[in-house]
């Protein structure tokens, strides 16, 4: 089963898990903006492989769905604190929480929606899941928050550094996205009573697949753009992108001291002429392309990772990884 298969046979399920703990009529400015926030433009890819996982693992029932719906708020509420951090006013074409609801509300938002995470992954107590393997599943979700918290600290503390190399750059985004990506599979694995060692190929899995989807999405705010309202909007937030490691690390003193006042311009006084300046250095520097190739070659050694996984997880983990990559939004 390929994950554009899962996603059309599974996502449906997810939404009836989320009207669960979120009541469509509930208290003004937190249900109404949780719903404004998942409600609509998601694919709903994360829940949908925690399900598919557990599935191709031999899973039986519906024990994994509130785990599932667990990992589409994960996703959901950093997103949020993320536009906050990033000064980010659009989100999938739509003002994002921040910006509708004010930044008070939205700080509330994000911070309601993360312990409404642990609620639903309690729930899969009422599905007949054993206590061990609830906590297995929370202890998953502990981890990938804290270790994507930290990436997200070395990514923020990173845009202030001139000189940046391709070895911290990958040690960040590792951090970032490592766990974060690999959370669903990994708790679609534990439902289904996978051993350790498994779960450990999946986690290494990640930390290929995890940087390979960062340098894609990279590539991708610099030609098609990511639902944001703009092109180029991590060259506005000043973001050590891969292709900025790479460009900053070939470039010329004079190139590199333009580049470098751009970055540090922030988002209102960054214009659409200097976006465009930097992505004509890139094209000139090769930095676009080394990313493309990049985000292959790390999808290569994802792919390496699962030669000895079951067939039916195999498969849905390498249809992931090139759906990471070759996505156009």
């Amino acid at each position: 089963m390929s994950i554009e298969t899962a996603m059309a046979e599974k996502a449906g399920l997810i939404d009836k898990e989320l009207d669960a703990v979120f009541p469509k009529n509930g208290i003004a400015n937190l249900q109404e903006a949780v719903w404004y926030h998942i409600g609509t433009g998601g694919k709903r890819i994360r829940p949908v492989l925690a399900i598919a996982t557990y599935e191709a693992l031999g899973g039986k029932g519906d024990k994994i769905l509130p785990f599932a719906a667990a990992c589409e708020v994960l996703h959901a509420w950093l997103l949020i604190h993320d536009d906050i951090e990033d000064g980010d006013r659009m989100r999938r074409d739509k003002p994002t929480v921040w910006i509708k609801y004010g930044m008070p509300h939205a700080i509330n938002i994000g911070d309601y929606m993360s312990q409404k995470m642990y609620e639903l992954i309690l729930r899969c107590r009422d599905r007949g899941m054993d206590e061990k393997t609830v906590f297995r599943l929370i202890d998953a979700i502990v981890t990938t928050a804290i270790k994507t918290a930290e990436g997200q600290t070395m990514d923020m503390n990173m845009r202030f550094t001139e000189a940046p190399a391709e070895e911290e750059y990958m040690k960040t985004v590792t951090g970032k996205t490592a766990h974060y990506l690999t959370v669903p599979a990994i708790g679609g694995a534990i439902g289904a009573g996978a051993d350790e060692k498994l779960i450990q190929k999946i986690l290494k899995y990640g930390e290929y697949a995890g940087p390979a989807f960062q340098i894609a999405d990279d590539v991708l705010d610099m030609s098609e753009g990511k639902g944001r309202g703009e092109i180029g909007r991590d060259i506005k937030e000043g973001k050590r992108s891969i292709m900025v490691v790479h460009c900053l690390s070939r470039c010329n003193a004079d190139e590199k001291e333009k580049l470098l006042a751009i970055l540090a311009n922030g988002p209102e006084k960054t214009t659409d002429h200097d976006v465009l300046w930097a992505k004509v250095l890139f094209e000139k520097h090769g930095s676009i392309e080394y990313a493309r190739e990049k985000a292959k070659n790390l999808i290569v050694k994802a792919k390496k990772t699962t030669e000895d996984m079951p067939d039916g997880l195999r498969n849905i983990l390498n249809s992931f990884a090139d759906y990471l990559v070759e996505r156009k939004k």
